[in-house]
């Protein structure tokens, strides 16, 4: 039987977004995808199930988490968008993105002891949802080459869960406290009780609701979303646009139980703006950046929130740290994500706690 398959850019027009975001899902593994040669290619059957998925908010086994330090499997090989695009940097794994593939590593001799490098020589972990952890990590890994760099996806409470337990090395957080109106300070205190460490800030995005462009619901506050016609797509429990949304309902004495669609849940902020572009939700919150990505999508902000890095205070010491805050720091990379724009930089790089 002769199979229907889509480009990346054939997928982008069907669905009404840049192609660059197509690539996006591939690369998070939320879109199978197919390499015919050096091209992609999506079965048709593989994009009906993606829409099916965050149309139910039912996200696939493939792409849930199962728990603290999880790295979801990828899709295929990625060109680095660092200093080095000779090699590819990240390749797929049943345990995730790692340099050269897990099943090469044991047989591979190289000057570094990996388990003075990292907690049991099993590489470096970045726990985190934003795309421009893939950028920094490609950066990395053109000058870190013997060290295997994991991505895992897990969101910001999970993430620093995930710290605390050892099992990954760096975790990303936007986590608002609604009694002192800051952003992580306090949530990383109480997830790494007893562990020195180091909070650096990393960037500012707003996030905010998105709704169908025009914006016909005329949706203005939290308080509509208790309304009858409104129906929400909500993030999975322990990201920092969920914990946004509950600390505010919480705030606003609104009772979930009164909200529909409170329990759909979808794992990206792509995903919230999908289903909202197609009519499958009248709202859903997720920061600006990626409101630009999709048409027919109207931004409304909320609030500026920091992505900060967190990473034990003993893991300082190694050299894929001072790697890590030297591209943080550098004109390239700050260049990288100006081209991407939905970022304030100001202050980035800058040693928090």
């Amino acid at each position: 039987m002769k199979e229907e398959l889509y480009t990346p850019q054939e997928v982008a027009d069907l669905l009404k977004i840049k192609k660059n975001t197509v690539y996006e899902l591939i690369k998070r593994g939320d879109l199978k995808c197919r390499k015919i040669g050096k091209q992609f290619r999506i079965r048709k059957d593989e994009l009906e199930k993606y829409l099916s998925s965050t149309d139910n908010n039912m996200p696939s086994g493939e792409n849930s988490m199962e728990g603290p330090g999880k790295t979801e499997p990828a899709g295929e090989v990625q060109k680095s968008m660092g200093p080095s695009d000779k090699e590819p940097f990240y390749k797929s794994g049943q345990t995730g993105y790692t340099q050269g593939g897990p099943e090469k590593l044991a047989g591979r001799k190289t000057e570094i002891d990996l388990k003075n490098e990292t907690y049991g020589g099993r590489g470096l972990i970045i726990c985190g949802q934003d795309i421009l952890l893939e950028i920094l990590c490609n950066y990395l890994a053109g000058q870190l080459e013997d060290l295997p760099i994991f991505r895992s996806y897990l969101g910001s409470y999970n993430g620093l869960y995930a710290l605390y337990q050892g099992k990954v090395d760096v975790a990303t957080a936007h986590l608002w406290d609604g009694e002192t109106g800051e952003y992580n300070k306090e949530f990383v205190k109480r997830m790494l009780p007893g562990t020195a460490y180091r909070r650096i800030h990393l960037v500012s995005r707003m996030q905010g609701f998105y709704v169908k462009e025009g914006n016909p619901k005329q949706i203005k506050d939290f308080f509509d979303l208790v309304r009858e016609d409104v129906t929400m797509i909500n993030r999975e429990k322990g990201s920092g646009t969920r914990v946004l949304l509950d600390q505010y309902l919480l705030k606003l004495s609104i009772k979930p139980s009164s909200i529909k669609g409170y329990e759909k849940e979808v794992t990206s902020h792509l995903a919230c703006a999908g289903a909202v572009a197609r009519g499958g939700a009248d709202i859903a919150l997720g920061n600006e950046r990626i409101s630009r990505e999709l048409k027919g999508i109207e931004f409304l902000p909320i609030q500026m929130e920091s992505y900060d890095l967190v990473v034990k205070l003993e893991s300082t010491k190694f050299n894929w740290y001072q790697k890590l805050i030297q591209i943080i720091n550098s004109g390239e990379f700050k260049e990288e994500l100006e081209r991407l724009s939905g970022y304030d930089m100001t202050d980035i790089g800058r040693i928090l706690d």
